[in-house]
């Protein structure tokens, strides 16, 4: 990550909550899966260019993409995962699939507007920061909100393993979706 962040159209976690729930039950509708398991690489790579026809998704070499996981360019439409991120998201690793929704936040959230780059001494509330609303968004469309009953009294570890998330990520949504101890 630089050392600039980008300034976006300030979002609350409720709304981002509301934008990752409609995107899934969309992609979940289209894909024909509403398990709590949620195929994110095969919704990048068959379900969302069905929904839409500008949508790209590319798998670049580390020697292309460097240290970054992944990228997402709005203005093509495409979202780029490095090619090891996106093997191990395949393979089911938490922290991978999370990049991959983290990028499709992106795509979903910062489509169409305008963004600037926050200055290096500008005080960035999260909720203005485009990778605070991406991550969330992340969170929120891996481990669901409207999905929550079927993961109440659940350990951290088992939600990690229902949603297919790393157990940092299954531990903060876990505190947001409030869920006890």
């Amino acid at each position: 990550m630089s050392s600039y962040s980008i300034k976006v159209p300030p979002e609350s976690r409720k709304s981002i909550r509301e934008a990752a729930a409609f995107t899934r039950l969309v992609l979940e509708k289209k894909h024909g899966d509403d398990s709590l398991y949620l195929p994110i690489i095969e919704m990048l790579e068959f379900t969302l260019p069905k929904l839409d026809e500008e949508f790209n998704f590319e798998v670049l070499p580390k020697s292309k993409m460097g240290s970054n996981h992944g990228l997402t360019n709005t203005a093509e439409k495409t979202i780029i995962l490095r090619e090891d991120v996106y093997e191990r998201a395949l393979e089911g690793f938490g922290r991978d699939r999370m990049t991959a929704a983290h990028e499709l936040g992106h795509y979903v959230l910062h489509s169409n507007i305008d963004i600037t780059f926050a200055r290096a001494d500008e005080d960035l509330k999260p909720y203005e920061n485009s990778e605070w609303q991406a991550n969330c968004f992340g969170g929120e469309i891996l481990v669901p909100y409207a999905k929550r009953e079927l993961l109440i009294g659940k350990t951290t570890q088992e939600i990690a393993d229902l949603c297919g998330v790393s157990l940092e990520a299954a531990d903060y949504q876990r505190k947001f979706l409030r869920l006890g101890n």
